[in-house]
């Protein structure tokens, strides 16, 4: 089965709902400030994004092996993915307020100054960063999405989409309030972490029954986890008050386990991953040193992580305008 349309569709969506927080910024920007300048700021943002799907595309499906790609890629679109769901899971369960545009159109317009009829540089550069850093996530999504199986099909997904919101932009001059942009997350959320985990698997030699076909079984389970997880959140009393004495038992041996090697989980998480490339790069000819260094790195990263606490405290003690605490007497 080919699922090149799925591909189309799912950037179609998720790119659309970064193109209507984008265009938010863009409509405060034009009708308070200067259209000129903010169209030229979008006009930029756009061109600097399509050379980087250009250049990033070329290099993601040359310049490594398409193993690596793949798991790579999936690792990173299921985070990117379970990020979203996260975020819709709380904002479903009413444990985190929902985005409302005309809200954040309001809190643009407010960082703005008065309208001016010349070009002006504020204006180009409040509407190049919206543009450009909502359109970083939009180019991710194409290249994990597209670049492992339909480029194409994932361009033009998103400018289809962009197409669209700037169409229903220039005919309303208003922000999308009624773009159902929460719920459109959550199915974002749920197709990103289902093609996240395929592409992760299919990296490392899963072999997924019915191969592509899949992907629609990950989106149900997915999507139908994260519904019963809603509901736990909003119905807290399906829960027992307490757990069974011997998942009590499972949780503080599992905890002692965890202790004896892992104190922090991002120190753990990064010579994983770091070992996990090596172990893919160690499968092709000519790269076991490359591996060997990629491990080192992963070490040495995880270190630092371990100790990103202590360093940005050194960071803020030296920065200026602050003075260091005098050490006390044993410590």
């Amino acid at each position: 089965m080919s699922v090149t349309w799925l591909v189309a569709l799912s950037t179609f969506i998720a790119a659309g709902v970064e193109w209507v927080e984008a265009l938010t910024i863009v409509l405060a920007v034009g009708i308070y400030r200067s259209w000129r300048s903010a169209l030229f700021g979008v006009a930029a943002a756009v061109l600097t994004l399509a050379l980087l799907v250009a250049g990033l595309g070329a290099a993601l499906t040359v310049s490594v092996p398409l193993g690596a790609v793949r798991t790579v890629v999936g690792v990173l679109l299921l985070l990117f993915g379970l990020k979203w769901l996260q975020k819709a899971v709380l904002r479903s369960a009413g444990l985190r307020p929902e985005r409302d545009e005309a809200l954040a159109f309001e809190a643009a317009r407010a960082g703005l100054g008065t309208g001016s009829a010349r070009f002006d540089t504020a204006s180009f550069a409040t509407a190049y960063s919206g543009v450009f850093l909502e359109g970083l996530e939009v180019v991710f999504i194409v290249l994990a999405l597209g670049g492992l199986n339909s480029l194409p099909a994932a361009v033009l997904g998103a400018g289809t989409a962009l197409a669209v919101v700037v169409a229903a932009g220039a005919a309303l001059r208003t922000p999308l309030t009624r773009v159902p942009e929460n719920t459109i997350k959550y199915a974002v959320g749920v197709m990103l972490s289902s093609f996240g985990t395929f592409f992760a698997g299919e990296g490392v030699g899963v072999a997924w029954w019915r191969d592509d076909l899949s992907i629609l079984l990950l989106i149900g389970a997915y999507a139908l986890v994260s519904l019963l997880v809603v509901q736990v959140l909003r119905n807290p009393r399906v829960l027992p008050a307490r757990y069974p004495t011997w998942l009590q038992a499972v949780r503080r041996a599992a905890r002692e386990v965890w202790g004896l090697w892992v104190g922090d989980g991002l120190l753990a998480m990064v010579p994983v991953a770091a070992l996990l490339g090596a172990a893919l790069l160690d499968s092709h000819r000519g790269t076991a040193g490359t591996a060997a260094w990629v491990l080192f790195g992963g070490v040495v990263v995880g270190l630092l992580v371990g100790l990103r606490g202590p360093l940005r405290e050194v960071v803020r003690r030296r920065a200026p305008g602050t003075t260091a605490p005098r050490s006390r007497p044993g410590s």
